[in-house]
């Protein structure tokens, strides 16, 4: 057992201020690094969401801008009136302008904040600063707070809102609000500084950093070894405290194929789990590989790290399970654990922390996929989502809205799966098309050959409570649910009571998701490798003669002979068979396909005396290795056409041979 000698909380941060005696706003600012709240109820308080959902149950969610508003008047657009006191903790949009914004409050005749509605998020503009704002997966996001004191209108006045989410806190009781000020305090400043500076951590341990947050914190270190069948323990205390945090590091890399490895933890001896779920789904893993660097919980380096913190009553036992299975090849596991403590138990104003793993596959269309359901008194703080198509080609079923009903009250909705993990624009080159980690949210995957993503949201000012009851459910489909999908979920949440229920994984729920049997690569996120000397491509669309149907193409011209390669993601080794989409027409010329220095396609003509569309037609056969492969489309020397040749490259298919 080894102690870390710690300053006393309410000393100085290492920033250097105290965190007693500040103002309203400046203690607003501190929850922005206040990791160690997260397992405190929010008291007389409802969170409450503005949001440009269709209300039809359509999916213009903000395409039109018809439901982005709640009046327009003389001079711009309202998109929200709040009454009473509250704070708005959350804003996003993935369609941020130029025009003004303005914010009223408590009834004010000016608006006391004013500006570009672009720079709420730019971090252009003081005091809304990166990466407290910021932008990077097609979502645009703000977690700077703005309380007001009796009521705040924001009005719009550009010719059109489109997306727009307000998430905000609605204070019923007796808590004294100050609205957002018209100019910092020195105090604020370094509030604001410092926890722009702890966001800066994401993906980096916080060990140094925890004795800040909760005081006098102990270390229990322990090296772990397990063959399969075998369980054993990691930590156990049989007193009152808490863990506030949790650095596991495998020495041999986690089965990518079956999730055989168990996170299990209970608090006070209770007959139901606190957290049964596989150890890399934990983390934030996608697909079998690490794919999280958040600030409270991910992969750093090769140590996954958790800082949520995790209360208990009497008592606390984490273990790791190794699952057996003859299917797959096992061998001896071997970790190294330090979990940081401290003796502080669970005190009435928190709940115990819960974590609920869940995998959906093929859910009944015209439902949406539960994501957390629970009952008591508490809240949720995170979200991480592996969703994997059934079907192959675009991530349509990402259109699916978020929906959060407290106690018995429909209070979020949001305006598509990627904008509730503060994305945008699913499939477009530097939006929603990569993993991609920030501070609280991010991408855990995109791709659409394999027809899969996912994404993570962790919520710490903006963490919704419930008195009684929780249902927090997302659809497959952009109407409907009627996307067939596999969906893999990880709800964190706070609560008085244990659940009902936390089961054991299926054995066939630990599997990595099938992906579908055609992989299709769509040109706008289809890597371009290499490109010959006199050749040129662009990305444009043309149409059918017959059918009128545009669609979206790679024109690749050359003067004379040339080449394009492209780049293709494969999950596994095998014989695949190659087709290709594409338009004949009077520009168009001799071609072949290779992989690399293999013919696969020889000596075929694109030619045709006006545009037409081919789809699908069978290319070949590519013998393929896991990983990043490639097709060479050559352009032969067109005698037809002195300006030279041009292929006009639609999609490109594989599927794997039994």
């Amino acid at each position: 057992m080894k102690q870390t000698h710690a300053l006393p909380l309410l000393l100085l941060l290492w920033f250097g201020f105290p965190l007693h005696g500040f103002s309203d706003y400046r203690e607003e600012l501190l929850k922005l690094t206040r990791i160690d709240l997260l397992p405190r109820f929010q008291e007389e308080a409802a969170v409450r969401q503005i949001s440009s959902y269709d209300t039809t149950g359509g999916n213009d969610d903000g395409f039109s801008g018809r439901f982005s508003y709640l009046r327009k008047e003389a001079d711009g657009f309202v998109i929200a009136d709040l009454r009473g006191k509250g704070v708005i903790q959350r804003l996003w949009t993935p369609t941020p302008t130029g025009d003004t914004i303005q914010f009223f409050f408590d009834g004010e005749k000016l608006p006391r904040l004013e500006l570009k509605f672009s720079d709420l998020f730019s971090g252009k503009r003081y005091p809304f600063l990166r990466p407290v704002v910021g932008n990077e997966i097609g979502g645009y996001y703000s977690y700077l707070p703005i309380p007001y004191a009796k009521g705040c209108i924001i009005k719009y006045k550009g010719e059109r809102m489109q997306f727009i989410q307000i998430q905000y806190r609605e204070i019923t009781g007796s808590e004294e609000v100050t609205s957002f000020p018209s100019s910092l305090s020195e105090g604020e400043k370094e509030a604001l500084a410092y926890a722009v500076e702890f966001w800066k951590l994401a993906g980096n341990l916080l060990t140094d950093k925890l004795p800040a947050l909760h005081g006098e914190v102990r270390s229990a270190e322990i090296r772990v070894s397990l063959q399969p069948g075998e369980s054993k323990p990691l930590f156990r205390r049989n007193r009152g405290g808490r863990i506030v945090g949790l650095e596991i590091r495998p020495l041999q890399p986690l089965n990518e194929r079956f999730s055989d490895i168990i996170l299990k933890a209970r608090w006070n001896r209770e007959a139901i789990p606190a957290i049964y779920s596989p150890l890399g789904d934990f983390f934030g893993y996608s697909f079998g590989k690490p794919a999280m660097e958040s600030l409270l919980a991910g992969v750093s380096r090769g140590i996954h790290y958790s800082y949520l913190p995790m209360p208990y009553d009497k008592s606390a036992l984490l273990e790791l399970d190794y699952l057996k299975n003859d299917r797959f090849a096992q061998g001896e596991m071997t970790f190294s654990v330090t979990v940081f403590y401290t003796d502080d138990k669970r005190k009435p104003d928190e709940g115990k922390f819960y974590a609920e793993w869940k995998r959906t596959i093929g859910p009944p269309l015209g439902q949406p996929v539960t994501l957390l359901n629970k009952k008591g008194k508490g809240h949720h703080v995170g979200t991480l989502l592996q969703a994997q198509g059934l079907n192959p080609g675009m991530t349509l079923f990402f259109e699916g809205d978020d929906r959060c009903t407290v106690d018995g009250e429909l209070r979020l909705h949001g305006t598509g799966s990627e904008d509730y993990f503060n994305g945008g624009w699913y499939a477009l080159p530097d939006r929603w098309d990569q993993a991609f980690s920030l501070p609280l949210h991010g991408s855990l995957s995109y791709s659409v050959p394999l027809a899969r993503t996912g994404g993570y949201r962790f919520l710490m000012t903006d963490k919704i409570s419930f008195g009684k009851e929780i249902d927090l459910t997302i659809e497959h489909g952009p109407e409907n649910n009627n996307i067939p999908v596999d969906y893999t979920s990880l709800a964190f949440y706070y609560c008085d009571r244990p659940p009902r229920s936390n089961l054991a994984p299926e054995e066939k729920h630990l599997e990595k998701p099938a992906i579908p049997a055609t992989m299709e690569y769509w040109i706008q996120l289809l890597p371009v490798k290499a490109l010959a000397m006199g050749t040129t491509l662009s990305h444009t669309r043309s149409g059918d003669e017959k059918d009128h149907n545009r669609r979206d193409i790679f024109l690749i011209k050359s003067e004379k002979s040339g080449f394009a390669k492209f780049e293709l993601e494969v999950p596994s080794d095998g014989e695949y068979k190659l087709y290709i989409s594409y338009f004949k027409g009077p520009a168009c010329g001799p071609f072949s396909v290779y992989q690399r220095q293999i013919p696969v396609k020889e000596h075929s003509d694109a030619y045709a005396p006006e545009e037409n569309f081919i789809e699908k037609e069978y290319a070949g056969i590519l013998n393929i290795k896991e990983g990043t492969n490639t097709i060479t489309i050559h352009l032969e020397e067109n005698q037809r056409n002195s300006d030279g040749n041009s292929f006009m490259l639609h999609r490109i298919y594989l599927e794997k041979n039994p």
